[in-house]
């Protein structure tokens, strides 16, 4: 059985509060319909009063009644905004443009809409309201589809005013009867004030906007500035390296033209020499021969004669001693010397520099320990302590695995690094594994008590300390290297010569050359004392501080350089 369609005006669907077609259609005690949103929306703005009413009829609730959905009108609202296939016709002529509501056959394209008679008007039928005197105080639009939401749904009149109290339109028999003690005013003052603000709101953006993209034309000069420079200072230092590079170059060359001279003239004296020995032995040779003849001759004429005559023969040559040493090692002392020249070069005039631009990072400041230097008397009473008072507090130490960066390679049971750069370990990835310096940690973390450890070092760069777990281990900031950061304590040593460094500060030392360093850590006292280790026991620097959380010792290695980690007794 085919169903019947049942028109309905869009005007009856709508929502009395917003004027739109139903949302959530909620139905309320009196029997009237709104959006489930406007009619709560509407009790919440009365919230301050003990009653609610009917934005529509003005009846009133002692409590607030409950919103429930309507489906059955919910239904409704989806089949009006969704028509059949039987509409789609009339669906299509609508989309063309409003139409004239006077024209009776062919109906014609409107030009206006007069909300005074809530009608839309052709050309043709437009005629009256310009030429009759009678509509001369009717106001026209242009053409709008949903004129009939523009009646009051009560009174079927125009929404000529608006309820500032209820903030809705109506109609001026609402605004006389049920809003007669509301603030109301007409739609066009209304909009007037609306469009005052709106254009405060406008001016404020189109400021905002012309604030903001003069900000962005500066931050666009600046970064055009930025990258202008960086290539600047790129091919500046790439110059700088390529002429520092063609100077290493050409030392090398004629270093290694002195060595394949000096190849050459020992190589020719060795072989004179040979030349003149092979002669000597060929004499020799014969003169032997000559001898054997005469011992195993039984004729006894002969054996004086040759006796006589070989007695009267010139006495064997000695064996010649050849200077054929060479000794390069002044050579390869030169050589030892300008690399490690150059290396202190680099570190002491770039890094400085380097960290000065790049140590920017806020960091948690876990600790104000500042960097201290032993007074004299003080060290003179620790130099009398003996080695056991520091001994038995000693523990054996092991490197991470899980820490140590890749160009530094573990040995002997992880108590040895190594730094092989430019190979590489395959370390498997981890979280902790240091990803640019040449650094790593002890497994062990040390908290509440006084513990003892010595390092040897085997080569000219090498830093030792200690340092919180959550020091930076990514990234090529110069404060993620230990002793550069709050974090962490390292005493520097860097070809023979000492440094103490802690946050970004350091202090040149005065102290002999140890290959063994012994490291001292009060944990309750919050001391970390370095000391050379030889026929005594003498203190290169103290730190104070007031340690937060455990430590970890903490090492970097760098131009080949070995540390291990001692076992002691």
């Amino acid at each position: 059985m085919a169903m019947s369609k049942v028109s309905i005006s869009e005007a009856k669907l709508a929502c009395a509060i917003c004027l739109d077609l139903l949302k959530s259609p909620a139905t309320i005690p009196c029997g009237h319909n709104f959006c489930m949103e406007c009619i709560g929306r509407c009790w919440h703005q009365e919230g301050g009063s003990e009653t609610f009413r009917c934005p529509q009829c003005r009846e009133t609730f002692s409590s607030r009644p409950p919103l429930s959905k309507n489906t059955i009108l919910c239904e409704i609202v989806e089949d009006f905004s969704h028509p059949d296939p039987a509409w789609a016709s009339k669906e299509a002529v609508d989309s063309q443009g409003v139409l004239c509501d006077f024209c009776t056959d062919e109906k014609l394209k409107a030009v206006k809409s007069c909300v005074v008679c809530m009608a839309s008007y052709c050309e043709v039928h437009l005629q009256p309201h310009s030429s009759n005197p009678v509509f001369s105080d009717h106001r026209l639009i242009d053409p709008v589809r949903d004129i009939e939401r523009r009646k009051c749904p009560t009174h079927r009149k125009p929404l000529e005013v608006f309820c500032r109290t209820d903030q809705k339109c109506v109609c001026c028999l609402c605004a006389i009867n049920e809003h007669r003690q509301h603030e109301t005013v007409s739609v066009e003052e209304q909009v007037s004030e609306l469009k005052k603000d709106l254009h405060e709101q406008q001016a404020k953006v189109d400021k905002q906007m012309q604030e903001t993209t003069g900000e962005i034309a500066k931050l666009q000069q600046k970064a055009d500035s930025i990258k202008g420079m960086v290539l600047q200072v790129k091919h500046h230092t790439r110059n700088k390296c390529a002429e520092l590079l063609k100077t290493i170059e050409r030392a090398q060359k004629d270093v290694l033209r002195y060595i394949d001279h000096e190849e050459e003239a020992v190589l020719s004296r060795v072989e004179d020499s040979m030349k003149l020995l092979r002669s000597n032995l060929a004499g020799l040779q014969d003169s032997k021969q000559q001898f054997r003849a005469a011992l195993e001759s039984d004729d006894s004429l002969f054996v004086l004669q040759e006796h006589w005559r070989l007695s009267k023969l010139e006495q064997p040559l000695p064996v010649l001693q050849c200077e054929a040493d060479v000794n390069f090692s002044a050579v390869e002392n030169a050589m030892t010397e300008l690399s490690s020249h150059i290396t202190g070069q680099l570190h002491s005039s770039f890094n400085p520099h380097l960290e000065a631009e790049v140590c920017k990072d806020n960091e948690k400041e876990i600790s104000s320990g500042r960097l201290s230097v032993c007074p004299m008397e003080t060290r003179a009473d620790l130099n009398s302590k003996q080695k056991a008072d520091y001994v038995q507090h000693a523990l054996q130490l092991t490197f991470d695995p899980n820490t140590v960066h890749k160009h530094l390679l573990l040995s002997d049971n992880n108590c040895i690094v190594t730094d092989v750069d430019p190979e590489s370990v395959p370390y498997p990835e981890h979280p902790e594994r240091f990803s640019n310096f040449p650094q790593v940690l002890c497994a062990e973390s040390l908290s509440g008590g006084r513990s003892y450890w010595e390092v040897e070092i085997s080569g000219h760069w090498a830093g030792m300390g200690v340092t919180y777990r959550g020091i930076k281990r990514k990234g090529s900031n110069m404060c993620s290297l230990i002793g550069r950061n709050s974090l962490s304590w390292c005493l520097l040593y860097s070809n023979s010569k000492y440094l103490a460094l802690h946050n970004k500060e350091e202090v040149s030392l005065q102290s002999g050359r140890y290959q063994r360093i012994g490291i001292y850590l009060d944990y309750p006292e919050g001391t970390l004392d370095f000391y050379g280790i030889g026929d005594t026991m003498s203190l290169i620097h103290r730190f104070k501080t007031e340690f937060t959380e455990p430590v970890y010792p903490a090492f970097w290695v760098f131009l080949g350089t070995s540390l291990r980690i001692c076992w002691l007794d």
